[in-house]
């Protein structure tokens, strides 16, 4: 029943459409305006007809051309809904692009704060705003992760295109790069939070501050080049099936393990010149 309907409105649609295009296009009759002088006036832009003139230059009617164009979606309301029938959970879908991309500005804004506050004998009150923004960091880090699963599960194209996207996996690759370099500041700032606590704060030295300033670099580079592979992966490029995608998440994650070891190693392990023990022997 439903199918007979469909053939029936269709060409119902497509008589309505050639009828206003016919209509359009039919000739109109032509006015004339005598002029007292011999040559004509050029005609003025008058898209509103507010002039008395009357022009014949154009035999289409622009409410008719209008009607053409309108007729098929009012005939057919189908038509009009055609554009989001391919695209189901779309405000889910919405929430969490807009979930990822806020928390990508959030995670920029906490590092610039990081990269502008960490100096050699930094005050109390900076370092408790470096332990801030580093709270910051941690929480938006987590809302990319959550929102960035959802796009890749339950969203966008599916995991079935994700997995067997080499550029997939090299983004995951690059994030792990970025999570783990960020593990030393964080363990840095931990320590000297809780010796702060304990009464055994010393100013931070310019070797430990160069460090983090480091660390913070690499992490606003890292931010640049991932969004890079993102829109390379989104459309497909280097799409292949051939290639295990375990192998490739097996790869990533290798990547991320070593190197959060590496870093969380060398901050508990790193030794800094403190700026009062280099102030007081250069007294000396």
């Amino acid at each position: 029943v439903i199918r007979p309907c469909f053939k029936t409105t269709m060409r119902l649609t497509a008589l309505l459409s050639l009828f206003a295009a016919a209509t359009a296009w039919a000739p109109q009759p032509r006015t004339t305006i005598k002029s007292s002088s011999s040559t004509s006036a050029p005609q003025s832009f008058d898209p509103l007809n507010l002039s008395d003139e009357t022009s014949s230059s154009s035999p289409v009617r622009p409410e008719a051309v209008f009607l053409a164009s309108a007729l098929p979606i009012v005939a057919n309301p189908s038509v009009a809904s055609a554009a989001t029938a391919g695209a189901p959970n779309a405000v889910g879908s919405a929430f969490a692009a807009y979930g990822h991309y806020i928390s990508m500005i959030g995670i920029l804004a906490c590092i610039m704060a990081e990269r502008l506050t960490i100096k050699p004998n930094m005050s109390e009150e900076e370092e408790d705003f470096i332990a801030a923004a580093d709270i910051g960091l941690g929480v938006w880090g987590v809302g990319i992760a959550y929102s960035g699963y959802l796009r890749a599960v339950e969203y966008e194209k599916g995991f079935d295109f994700y997995a067997h996207e080499p550029l997939f996996w090299l983004k995951i690759a690059f994030v792990g790069v970025f999570g783990a370099s960020s593990f030393f500041n964080t363990v840095v700032i931990i320590q000297r939070a809780i010796a702060k606590r304990n009464g055994n704060f010393t100013p931070m030295g310019e070797k430990l501050s160069n460090r983090m300033i480091r660390i913070c670099n690499a992490e606003l580079t890292a931010i640049a080049i991932i969004p890079l592979t993102a829109t390379f992966m989104a459309r497909g490029v280097g799409y292949s099936q051939d290639i295990p995608w375990q192998a490739e998440a097996a790869l990533a994650a290798l990547v991320f393990g070593g190197l959060s070891f590496k870093y969380i190693k060398e901050a508990l392990t790193f030794e800094d010149n403190p700026v009062s023990l280099t102030s007081s022997a250069s007294e000396d």
